[in-house]
């Protein structure tokens, strides 16, 4: 039996400059370690959720949401158990023209693992992707391997007025077209200026908006029906079935870890 079970699997291949990814997975850990190992390919693990021990070359590190390993070929690697919470992890399977021997270790920021909860929601779990499911896969890619982007997260909403702006009135209840009429755009336009200089167009800034509020909400022990009311939605059932797509858990699951 695996010592995880794979909630989204994608062999794919992507060949770039160089880089070739051969599968995009996503995996919660079982009540199981997995025993050192080591691959030919390259093998990048974000922990999204949960917290473990990622075990890379004998040495033991402990792990949680935000943590990043990029791992060379030929390393040898595992996992350990610590905690009560199994973590749920994005794994990254790649070649590239110059692998290096260096293993990383860094820590994502929230505004970061939002980003990218919001954008794996939108990739398939079966089947082999359709070609308009690639700019969302390369959009995580760049996201997980861009080196500066975890030290400046916060920079494009400095460095942009405009997004400041649609931030803030997306705080509110205003339908999507009223904000970008606001802004002097129709929404289309608004969300496609947005995704230049965001990286997220118009609908995903706004669930990435309310995910914090929502969270904000679950962290003050206030009640699923407080965060939904926090985030934006009238309905808890969907605001709970809406929560789990963008985190992959209820947000009930999400309290308790």
């Amino acid at each position: 039996m695996l010592a995880w079970s794979p909630l989204l699997i994608q062999k794919i291949e992507i060949h770039a400059l160089g880089f070739v990814l051969r599968k995009l997975q996503l995996n919660r850990h079982r009540e199981t370690e997995v025993s050192t190992h080591r691959h030919p390919f390259n093998q990048l693990i974000l922990y999204l959720s949960g917290e473990g021990v990622q075990i890379v070359r004998g040495r033991r590190i402990d792990a949680r949401a935000g943590d990043l390993f990029l791992i060379p070929p030929g390393v040898d690697h595992g996992f350990a158990l610590a905690g009560a919470s199994r973590p749920l992890c994005l794994v990254l399977e790649y070649e590239s023209r110059r692998p290096g021997s260096r293993v990383i270790h860094r820590q994502f920021p929230r505004q970061i693992l939002n980003e990218l909860n919001a954008l794996l929601a939108r990739v398939p779990t079966k089947g082999r992707p359709a070609l308009s499911d690639y700019p969302t896969i390369l959009s995580v890619i760049a996201l997980l391997l861009e080196p500066s982007r975890p030290d400046t997260a916060a920079m494009p909403a400095a460095a942009s007025p405009l997004v400041v702006r649609v931030r803030e009135s997306l705080r509110s209840d205003k339908p999507l077209a009223d904000i970008a009429r606001e802004s002097g755009y129709v929404r289309d336009a608004l969300s496609r200026r947005l995704k230049r200089e965001h990286g997220l167009g118009l609908r995903a800034l706004r669930d990435q908006e309310r995910l914090q509020l929502a969270q904000g909400a679950l962290r003050e022990a206030g009640g699923v029906g407080e965060a939904a009311a926090r985030a934006g939605f009238d309905d808890p059932n969907y605001f709970t079935r809406w929560f789990r797509k963008q985190t992959g858990l209820t947000p009930t699951a999400w309290r308790r870890q």
